[in-house]
């Protein structure tokens, strides 16, 4: 699975041979925190991993700069129910 994964304006974009095939959108609350507030991928690539990919990236990002997350999309919401390693980064 080759892709990238590039930052801007608030939304990681998913890069496959040389096109977007989805993104994370987030945002910031009152306190710095983060927000997802959506994740797409294109449809020809959904079911190939790449959401969670987008997700896991996010996520390292919000431990890094040591933030928590407040999953506003059911697919954010879904994978801190389902994931326990990643639930105190919950806002």
């Amino acid at each position: 699975m080759n892709y990238e994964i590039k930052e801007d304006d608030q939304k990681l974009i998913l890069i496959k041979d040389g096109q977007e095939i989805g993104y994370l959108k987030y945002t910031k609350d009152l306190d710095g925190d983060f927000r997802i507030e959506s994740i797409f991928v294109k449809e020809e690539y959904r079911g190939g991993g790449y959401a969670k990919n987008i997700f896991n990236e996010f996520v390292e990002k919000a431990k890094k700069e040591k933030h928590k997350i407040t999953p506003i999309c059911s697919y954010a919401q879904a994978q801190f129910q389902k994931r326990k390693e990643i639930q105190e980064l919950l806002k």
